[in-house]
């Protein structure tokens, strides 16, 4: 049986070994990897215990973990060193994957090592950005030459839009790198009285992009409920990352069976941000979210999401579905079906 690791972040991929050896060769010396009472690099297991969540938290906690792995986006090669280590990690995890890359997150983190990066006009953030984008696909390519497996790249556009020029800036320069890319991703959580907005700024520069890069994945029905799900439906999407919360509409589940979207589930990564939710799912259809999505004909592939910071791997995950009685046949056959919507290959 092949495993298929179908929604996984490049950010929240970088492990404590991938950490540490950056922080060894780029001589790192940020409390996160180095004790100055030892004048030694922490140990793995003591990087683990601070970026690794060990129960269900809230999704602050998550992002500040993802936020303590950033620091060591120290340059343009440090960024492209752990691209490289994780793309190593996750083709001796999973026999086909995909990433997502945040990319505006990881050229914002760069910039405000100098300042402030709103200060950055846009043309420069899109030159930093695709300074850092071309660097991971250099990375990339490398993983793919060593193992002759595609290893497809998909574009993450966050729904926090903080700068609607830099964003637009950062868009137009990814048409350039289009044929390099797989798609795109809407993804990020925010606070407030949706968690799970479309902000009418991103999906202009959605539209915009999807003439060069048309496969589009969306998260949603995660923090909020069906509606989540439905409007994004609206967007013609491919993939919708967890989508869970399509459980609450019997309704929803039969427009997603028809259409043919993927919902890209991820259970680790769902037991301990959602865990009340997934209970309460369980409930409501009597078996545990992705058997019930199963049952209803939708389409559901596995993801680690991110596999660090949730301690999470693709041979766990494709574990713990068997635990929870999922069909494993099917999600091989629809991450199949799947994986040659993404690269054309069978």
């Amino acid at each position: 049986m092949l495993r298929y690791d179908l929604h996984r972040h490049l950010e929240g991929s970088h492990s404590p070994r991938a950490l540490l050896t950056v922080a060894r060769e780029l001589g790192l010396r940020d409390p996160l990897f180095f004790d100055a009472a030892t004048g030694r690099l922490h140990d793995e297991a003591t990087l683990a215990a601070r970026l690794t969540m060990r129960g269900p938290g809230p999704a602050t906690e998550f992002y500040g973990r993802i936020e303590l792995a950033r620091v060591a986006y120290v340059s343009v090669a440090a960024i492209a060193r752990l691209a490289a280590l994780a793309f190593e990690e996750v083709q001796a995890e999973a026999d086909h994957a995909e990433l997502r890359v945040s990319l505006f997150s990881m050229t914002r983190t760069l910039l405000s090592r100098a300042g402030d990066w709103r200060a950055v006009p846009p043309t420069r953030f899109a030159a930093v950005a695709s300074e850092i984008l071309e660097a991971l696909l250099a990375a990339r390519d490398g993983q793919v030459r060593a193992s002759g497996r595609a290893l497809p790249i998909r574009l993450g556009l966050s729904r926090t839009f903080e700068s609607a020029p830099h964003y637009e800036a950062l868009g137009d320069m990814v048409r350039e790198h289009a044929a390099a890319l797989c798609g795109l991703d809407v993804l990020g959580i925010v606070t407030g009285d949706d968690a799970e907005p479309l902000p009418a700024g991103l999906l202009t520069i959605l539209a915009r992009l999807r003439a060069a890069l048309p496969d589009l994945t969306v998260h949603a029905g995660e923090l909020e409920g069906e509606a989540s799900v439905a409007r994004t439906l609206e967007l013609s999407p491919r993939g919708i990352g967890h989508g869970v919360r399509s459980l609450e509409s019997g309704a929803l589940l039969e427009r997603l069976a028809a259409s043919g979207v993927t919902l890209e589930v991820c259970p680790s990564s769902n037991a301990l941000l959602l865990p009340s939710v997934v209970e309460a799912l369980t409930a409501r259809a009597g078996a545990p979210p992705l058997v019930a999505l199963q049952r209803a004909e939708v389409r559901c592939v596995l993801g680690s999401d991110d596999p660090t910071i949730f301690g999470a791997t693709t041979a766990g995950e494709y574990e713990r579905a068997r635990a929870l009685g999922a069909d494993l046949h099917r999600l091989e056959r629809d991450a199949r079906r799947r994986w040659a919507e993404i690269t054309g290959q069978p």
